[in-house]
This record gives C-alpha cells, sequence and structure tokens, in this order.
C-alpha cells in the first residue's frame, strides 16, 4: 500500500469511533494514481457485545434487533464520516451483518454482534 493509502487508512481509523472492535481496510486500483479522484474501495469491520438472555424471549429478540439495527446505523453514517475526512463521493455497496449468541458455563449470556461494509470512494 502507497504511503498515501497509509495515510487515509489512519485517517479513517482516528475517525471511526462507538464500537470495541474495528477494522479498516483501503485497497486501491493498482491502476489508479494517487491524485484528487481517484476511486478507493473501503471496508470497515465493526463488532461489539450486547449482555443479556439468549432464549426466544421478546426480551432476547430485542437485544439482537437492537444490535442489528446498531449495525445498519453505523453502516449508514460512515458515508458522513468518509466525505467529512477524505471522499468527495461515497456509495455503500455491501452490508453484512452477523450475530452469534454466546452462553454456557463460565460465559456471560449475550450476542455477538458483527458487521462488514464496504464502500465506494471517490477521493477529495
Amino acid at each position: 500500500m502507497s504511503r498515501t493509502g497509509l495515510v487515509l487508512a489512519a485517517l479513517v481509523l482516528l475517525s471511526i469511533g462507538g464500537a470495541n472492535a474495528q477494522t479498516v481496510v483501503i485497497q486501491q486500483r493498482p491502476s489508479a494514481p494517487e491524485h484528487k479522484g481517484s476511486e478507493v474501495r473501503i471496508q470497515v469491520n465493526i463488532s461489539f457485545f450486547v449482555a443479556g438472555a439468549v432464549n426466544s424471549s421478546d426480551a432476547s429478540l430485542k437485544i439482537q434487533e437492537d444490535a442489528r439495527r446498531a449495525l445498519y446505523q453505523s453502516a449508514a453514517k460512515e458515508c458522513e464520516v468518509l466525505q467529512s475526512t477524505i471522499a468527495g463521493d461515497c456509495r455503500l455497496e455491501q452490508v453484512s451483518v452477523n450475530m452469534n449468541r454466546t452462553f454456557g458455563q463460565g460465559q456471560t449470556e449475550g450476542v455477538n454482534a458483527s458487521g462488514n461494509f464496504a464502500y465506494k470512494v471517490t477521493l477529495k
């Protein structure tokens, strides 16, 4: 990855907040020049844990829904973050959400939620 790409990745990492674990990957097409107007693909991964019952109760279904809602809201908001920092134009291309219930002896009951979002942006 070029020096500019590394700087952009650091800026994106600094601008994201609110989740326990995040990964940002910026991929630039090899043939694209590194200047204003270059198109890059950005992936954002967010993971967090929500404690609560993991049975079939309404409360359990509510924490799962709230976790998905938080992931979708993060996906929608990311273009604003990108446009305020490095992007002139931003398009959400892919959203993947994963929910895993955790329970058992010695574990806190709850839901591990993760989202993977892919964007295509044009640099400022």
